[in-house]
């Protein structure tokens, strides 16, 4: 139900509520209203928890972070890099009741707000053709890697951008808890440790309460962890876009990979190499690292891939590696002495379903780009026997 202030005091006049109490709580939901396609007034703990269904012990358990890690973690091998040792990425996701609690806060609250025009990862309405066609034309090519994207993000900024959302300093702190993982659990699990942050919480004479000698961060695999690290990053992306439009470069960030381009030919590698540094200077100054053995610079002549599609031309176009493969795997699951099984196990994938999901991605992603292809591909992913 929409907050609406004449029926909350109303309500609250024939609980005995005192006066001074409902101004005050009124004050407190135009405040949160008042700002950019706000979410719903939020007072207590208490009225987090008859929004959602949950109880205020186990919302308060959660942001006292005085019970067992609420998250299952797990480990996804990164593409392999020669010459390098084998490199994992950390997953952690919730358990069924906080999970079901982020998706709230997600699509009530996070969703809603603004992000940076640059920022094309997990924005509602956003897909990869549209930001990779930014880059069209293409002729130098930027890329720059953030590294420990998600787990560099720290509680503070997730307070930061609940504070911005209209929400007083104990509940922007009660959400910024619930959204985040203690660092500690991240260090056991053999994960680089975020930075440290010594900024004081705005009103936290009032958060006292909540006091731990220990950060959380952002985990990945949380479903609001996306959107506030596109959130608590845009004064990154202002700055990154200053110095970009400083220079005619385009600009997109598909959450850790920064993208920049230029379709004059003219730019030059000197160029580049002065602009990189400057916006190593930006991460620098917002409490990033980037990953330099990622940096990319892409001259003319060289092939132009951006989020899996090149755009050295009028419009994005699927690489013929992605083509390749796609054909690769469908003649694999017809033929007569592979199939879906054989080819399942000799892929990696845990099981044929996980496989057949896979491919069902993969096709839909071609649609966006190029119709007739993904047409036939689903043509014949239709003629696989998967029983």
């Amino acid at each position: 139900m929409a907050w609406n202030s004449q029926r909350f005091v109303r309500a609250g006049e024939l609980a005995g509520i005192e006066a001074e109490i409902l101004e005050n709580a009124v004050a407190v939901a135009e405040h949160t209203l008042g700002v950019r396609s706000p979410g719903p007034p939020i007072l207590t703990l208490g009225h987090l928890g008859h929004l959602t269904g949950l109880s205020v012990k186990y919302l308060r358990s959660l942001v006292a972070r005085d019970g067992d890690d609420p998250y299952r973690q797990f480990t996804i091998r990164k593409r392999p890099v020669p010459g390098q040792p084998p490199r994992f990425r950390f997953i952690a996701v919730p358990e069924p009741q906080l999970m079901g609690l982020q998706r709230w806060i997600l699509s009530e609250i996070l969703e809603r707000a603004p992000c940076h025009p640059a920022s094309v990862a997990y924005v509602p309405g956003s897909r990869l053709f549209k930001a990779a066609n930014q880059h069209r034309r293409a002729q130098w090519l930027i890329k720059i890697d953030v590294r420990d994207f998600f787990e560099s993000i720290t509680e503070i900024d997730v307070y930061r951008v609940f504070l911005g959302r209209g929400y007083q300093p104990l509940t922007a702190l009660e959400f910024a808890r619930i959204c985040t993982r203690l660092r500690d659990n991240l260090r056991e699990s053999g994960a680089p440790a975020p930075r440290k942050r010594r900024t004081k919480m705005r009103g936290s004479e009032s958060v006292a309460a909540y006091y731990s000698a220990v950060m959380g961060t952002l985990p990945q695999g949380a479903p609001t962890s996306p959107m506030l690290a596109n959130l608590a990053v845009q004064g990154l992306d202002e700055k990154l876009q200053a110095i970009a439009d400083k220079v005619g470069l385009r600009y997109t960030r598909y959450a850790d990979d920064l993208i920049f381009s230029t379709s004059d030919k003219s730019f030059g590698r000197e160029r580049s190499i002065q602009f990189i540094g400057e916006a190593y200077s930006a991460l620098g100054e917002h409490g990033l690292t980037p990953n330099t053995s990622k940096t990319l610079i892409v001259p003319p002549g060289a092939r132009k891939v951006v989020l899996g599609l090149l755009v050295d031309g009028a419009k994005p176009r699927l690489t013929r590696d992605f083509r390749a493969k796609m054909r690769m795997h469908l003649h694999f699951l017809l033929h007569k002495n592979i199939g879906p099984k054989a080819h399942a196990s000799n892929r990696g994938f845990s099981s044929i379903e996980g496989l057949r999901q896979h491919l069902l991605g993969l096709i839909s992603f071609a649609a966006q780009i190029d119709r007739s292809f993904a047409n036939e591909c689903r043509r014949q992913f239709r003629l696989v026997e998967w029983s």
